[in-house]
């Protein structure tokens, strides 16, 4: 396996006016996905977003729910959210990691430790932070595209991903790593093992000539 392949995921590019939580059903029901699996309505608790308890009855996601539920993931996910999300990470994480983030060097990390300065808990949290506190929440849909082949157990060439930051729908930072043009319209990540690679940007980049979307690939 290829480490960038994992590091650089392929990017699916809306039009603003598209709503990633419309566009992803219909996607996912077309016969050239095989199988979907989605994420619990609990995998955003960590971010303090309470999916559940704004869904009652709601149980499961589903393709039928899909659009529901991360309508619903997205307008929870505000700025305001991600502000106390960012707040009170920063405030728990260890004093090691805040210098990092910080970039002290060594004269002021032994200033805060010693506190003859302020203390990293006291400084604001810079973008890298709030960057990775969005890339820790996003909202995760694996798939598989019909076998090809002999069956690989240990990265299955069928097998991919899409991937939504609830927090960043437009995915700036994803955009911005893959050398993608800023923009509104929502950004999908799309992961697959170096394997079967090739195989899921011929099949996405078919579904963008289709829609009139736009496929990003780092690799070009």
């Amino acid at each position: 396996m290829d480490a960038w392949s994992h590091e650089q995921p392929i990017l699916l590019i809306l039009p603003a006016e598209v709503p990633v939580e419309s566009a992803l059903p219909r996607l996912l029901a077309d016969e050239g996905i095989q199988h979907v699996a989605f994420p619990p309505l609990w995998a955003l608790d960590r971010a303090g977003v309470d999916l559940a308890a704004a869904l009652p009855g709601r149980r499961s996601v589903d393709l039928e729910s899909l659009e529901d539920v991360l309508g619903t993931l997205i307008r929870l996910c505000d700025r305001e959210q991600l502000d106390r999300l960012v707040a009170e990470t920063w405030a728990q994480v260890d004093e090691r990691v805040r210098q990092h983030y910080l970039d002290l060097g060594v004269g002021a990390a032994f200033a805060t430790i010693f506190k003859l300065g302020p203390r990293t808990k006291d400084r604001e949290a810079p973008p890298s932070f709030v960057r990775d506190r969005i890339a820790e929440c996003g909202f995760e849909i694996q798939y598989r595209l019909p076998a090809d082949g002999d069956f690989e157990w240990t990265a299955p060439a069928q097998e991919g991903t899409l991937t939504v930051y609830p927090f960043d729908p437009a995915g700036a930072a994803s955009r911005e790593e893959a050398g993608a043009e800023p923009g509104s319209g929502a950004a999908i990540e799309i992961f697959a093992y170096e394997s079967g690679r090739a195989r899921h940007r011929d099949y996405w980049l078919g579904v963008a000539e289709r829609e009139g979307w736009t496929l990003v690939d780092p690799r070009g």
